[in-house]
């Protein structure tokens, strides 16, 4: 039996690639070329440090101030993505010749210690199973991975519907064997190595499996073998290991203390450019970006220096360079001739498109500027110089004095003007040349804008309503292209404004109640109406109504104001025109306007707001059908959350009600028993309406000699609807009837 035992060991020895030599052997390769990125399961968007300060003789390096809430769709390269990329088919080949062998030396060697527990290299054994077992978990993660870098790749083309889920490292099995050897061998001859795959398996299998304490007891044996192997080789790979470990887990602090004893201590380790990628990361969290900045700029420099441009890696140092210039406001200059050196110069240019716009977004607008106005000036004869100064306006717009912008408008005139040398240089491009007019009618249009918004949502009063017409309608008789629209939008708007000024605030500018802004009291008018003569600006409101409404092909343009954009503008321009009209007793006029608006959108909200203005105005010029219409379009299209539903009911029974009256005074008896007995079935819900139709309906068919009828019509009055009001009348009715 002995013999056999030391056969079996020859055997196992002599096969190839022991464990040291194959974890060398799959380190990431940085010179591997890599396929594309792949996200990482459960990587966090960025990392949050956590309120742990400092060792006292680190605090001049490492940050302590709590960082800002990250771009949810900014995250890392991943170890996990740094690995399956640096792994070769050959490796993973080489792997899989060997797995079937090693799983019979496994079976023999559990059988030696099943058998001979008492064998006296017993830790050799156990430590050939866990390597064995730990080779063959590794050959069968890189198959994982090879298959879910392809499923990912069929992901993006959109040929799967489900996002696949990356392979998790589970060498669970090995964790005894090697916790065996470290209780009951500690003087084995090979405790460095089991101190490293104890840890190194512990952390890949806990973050693996979501098992927080197997990670923390890991990360134990790790410090252990820091401390009782200093030079050890698996130190890089332990240091990396934690550090991202504690990444994952937002705890800075301790992240970047591996990271740094990686970075400073193991610079020819073959994952130090990594490291020092994702120390950068720890200290973009911590918005130490001069730091950040260094190290992506040290991981970009030396790729492209060993040759490897085309990186993954050095892919994504790049875009998180340009990122963190971006929110980092320490002037672009400098990262300007880094990227030319690094990628070209028309690679840094459109790189620098990006950076002006992102810097404008993070408030860094003077930076943001000197990009656009350094473009600029690089060749300004080129057609992008409309690009360059639209963008350099809205900076200008929304984050500037207006003066400053009428300043920037006056160089935008003397730069696109018609004999001066871009307009000379670009007269056959036609497109180029269209661009630059549309943009001085745009940034001519938001002059007038400026003071529309200050007498909207500033109340500055009605010189600013004035001055804003003023501009808008110069802009006008230039020529205002594909803007005109936008342009009389503008002119009715400071219109309104000025209409509602000058009814002392009894007028709410409608947009303001779309916007939910306000709720007013209905506009009510005295019984008695006077028919007024429209006063200029109201004049000039429909004449500009009418020349808007001419316009071909309206696409609902407004003006350029950030709160104009839930309003439906031509709804608001129509149900302004109606209120005009209302206002001065134009009441045939208005309901053009509002007949109109619901043939335009009988859902739109400006139709619910107008509910009781419909009512009056139709009620003022005896249009009963055109009420019930009107209602009945409301009713139908479900446009009842402002005026609700049991209100245009009732006006529409109204409706029904009074064009009855007026036939049967007419001499038309059937046509109006026709429509009361259709108002009594449609308005049950509202029991005065109900009674009303049938009290009229009995007064009717009296007239018409229908005693009968009239008997039943005042008799349903008294049983059904009782407490109406016209229970009173229609029981007189019905009395003087039984009597005859």
């Amino acid at each position: 039996m002995r013999l056999v035992h030391l056969l079996a060991i020859g055997l196992l020895l002599a096969l190839p690639l022991g464990l040291a030599a194959q974890e060398k052997k799959a380190e990431p390769k940085p010179d591997a070329k890599p396929e594309a990125a792949q996200p990482e399961a459960a990587q966090p968007e960025a990392a949050q440090p956590e309120t742990a300060e400092p060792a006292a003789e680190e605090k001049s390096e490492t940050p302590t101030e709590v960082p800002p809430k990250k771009n949810k769709g900014h995250r890392p390269y991943t170890a996990t993505e740094f690995e399956m990329e640096n792994m070769s088919d050959i490796e993973i080949e080489n792997y899989g010749k060997i797995v079937k062998i090693r799983e019979d030396s496994i079976a023999k060697m559990k059988n030696l210690v099943d058998t001979t527990p008492n064998y006296p290299n017993i830790a050799d054994i156990y430590y050939r199973i866990a390597e064995f077992m730990t080779e063959n978990t590794k050959y069968k993660i890189a198959l994982q991975a090879r298959e879910y870098r392809k499923d990912y790749e069929r992901f993006k083309a959109g040929k799967l519907d489900k996002l696949p889920e990356a392979p998790k490292k589970d060498y669970s099995a090995s964790l005894p064997l090697y916790e065996t050897i470290l209780m009951e061998h500690p003087k084995y001859y090979r405790v460095e190595e089991v101190l490293f795959y104890l840890g190194r398996n512990g952390v890949e299998t806990g973050r693996s499996l979501n098992d927080g304490d197997l990670v923390e007891k890991s990360v134990k044996y790790l410090n252990k073998l820091e401390k009782l192997f200093p030079e050890s080789q698996f130190l890089p790979k332990a240091f990396l290991l934690a550090a991202e470990y504690y990444f994952q887990q937002n705890n800075l602090f301790e992240a970047l203390k591996y990271y740094k004893k990686l970075v400073e201590q193991h610079k020819e380790a073959p994952m130090y450019l990594y490291a020092l990628y994702k120390q950068g990361w720890v200290y973009y969290n911590y918005q130490q970006y001069d730091k950040a900045l260094a190290n992506f700029e040290e991981v970009i420099q030396s790729l492209r220096e060993e040759g490897k441009e085309d990186n993954t890696l050095r892919h994504m140092t790049l875009k998180d360079y340009v990122i963190t210039i971006s929110e980092a406001g320490l002037g672009w200059t400098s990262a300007r001739d880094f990227l030319k050196e690094e990628i070209g110069e028309e690679a840094t240019h459109e790189t620098l498109h990006s950076v002006a716009q992102k810097l404008a977004d993070n408030g860094f607008y003077d930076d943001s500027v000197a990009i656009n106005n350094y473009f600029i000036t690089l060749d300004q004869n080129a057609p992008r110089a409309v690009e360059y100064w639209n963008a350099i306006l809205n900076i200008y717009r929304f984050n500037f004095p207006f003066e400053e912008t009428e300043k920037q408008v006056r160089g935008l005139r003397f730069f696109f003007r018609p004999d001066g040398p871009w307009a000379a240089h670009n007269k056959a491009n036609a497109d180029a040349t269209a661009a630059a007019k549309d943009l001085l009618v745009k940034w001519e249009l938001s002059l007038g804008e400026f003071y529309l918004a200050e007498g909207l949502y500033f109340n500055k009063g009605d010189d600013s309503f004035l001055m804003a017409i003023r501009r808008l309608e110069q802009t006008l008789e230039k020529g205002a292209g594909k803007r005109t629209e936008q342009a009389y939008a503008g002119i009715l708007l400071a219109r309104q404004g000025l209409f509602r000024s000058a009814s002392e605030g009894r007028v709410i500018w409608v947009a303001e109640n779309v916007l939910g802004l306000a709720y007013p009291d209905d506009y009510k008018l005295p019984q008695k109406l006077r028919t007024q003569t429209l006063k200029k600006n109201e004049a000039g409101y429909m004449t500009d109504r009418e020349k808007y409404l001419a316009l071909a092909d309206r696409q609902g343009q407004k003006p350029d104001l950030k709160p104009l954009a839930a309003v439906e503008m031509e709804a608001e321009i129509l149900y302004t025109a109606a209120l005009i009209n209302y206002v001065y007793g134009h009441q045939p006029e208005g309901l053009k306007d509002i007949d109109a608006l619901v043939a335009l959108n009988p859902k739109s909200p400006y139709l619910g707001w107008a509910g009781d203005m419909i009512y009056d105005m139709s009620a003022r010029a005896k249009d009963w059908a055109g009420l019930q219409r009107r209602m009945k379009a409301m009713l139908d299209a479900g446009n009842t959350q402002i005026t609700p539903e049991g209100q245009c009911w009732e006006y529409y029974c109204s409706g029904l009600i009074q064009e009855a009256l007026v036939v049967s005074k007419e001499g038309q008896h059937g046509d109006a028993l026709e429509k009361l007995s259709q108002a009594a079935q449609a308005c049950t819900d509202n029991i005065n309406k109900a009674a009303e139709a049938l009290y009229h309906l009995g007064e009717t068919a009296e007239k018409a000699g229908f005693v009968d009828q009239a008997k039943k019509a005042y008799k349903k009055v008294l049983d059904k609807y009782s407490k109406s009001k016209y229970r009173s009348m229609a029981k007189r009715k019905y009395d003087k009837l039984k009597r005859k």
